[in-house]
């Protein structure tokens, strides 16, 4: 459980220069919840190789190659019982999504810390990339009075940004559903 949570915490901090998008409070409303992964009940953690971004290798842990137990639970999915990931369409895109990642943080009301991605859905592969406060304007940050922490107050926010900083950033991770 740890591990999935240190791998999040280390993707979240190596593919954000400066600091991916997160909330104490979900933002994602049930109404825009998707479930999209199906019936997978493990992930395989793939990232891009940076000598060659055509060649995907697998994520390892101290040599081990991780991989994370998936379970569908009401409206999102548990990863290694410890994670709680769900899913928002973005309105007239097939196979895309906001992701909505829940870590817990005992320091913080409410128990969990949440971190926002998006997902595109590839057949049985979930690219995963993070957008940042580096991308966003200075004129959007000071309208969302956003300080160093980019926390965001609410899913219409979640969207702007979203949509501002889409072209800015990749995907470099990718998870195997099986």
């Amino acid at each position: 459980m740890t591990r999935l949570r240190t791998f999040l915490a280390g993707v979240l901090c190596a593919l954000a220069a400066a600091c991916a998008f997160g909330s104490y409070t979900p933002l994602i409303p049930p109404g825009d919840v998707v479930l999209p992964l199906g019936t997978a009940e493990v992930a395989g953690a793939y990232v891009q190789s940076s000598d060659d971004p055509t060649r995907w290798d697998p994520s390892t842990d101290n040599g081990i190659t991780e991989e994370y137990d998936i379970r569908q639970e009401g409206y999102g999915y548990w990863l290694d019982e410890d994670v709680w990931l769900v899913f928002g369409k973005i309105d007239g895109r097939q196979g895309e999504y906001l992701m909505q990642i829940a870590t817990p943080e005992e320091s913080v009301d409410g128990g969990y810390v949440y971190n926002y991605a998006m997902g595109n859905l590839v057949s049985d592969r979930l690219f995963v990339k993070f957008p940042d406060c580096d991308d966003l304007s200075i004129d959007t940050m000071n309208a969302l009075e956003l300080d160093s922490e980019c926390a965001l107050a609410s899913y219409d926010d979640l969207k702007r940004v979203f949509a501002e900083t889409e072209g800015a950033s990749s995907y470099t991770t990718y998870y195997q559903l099986r």
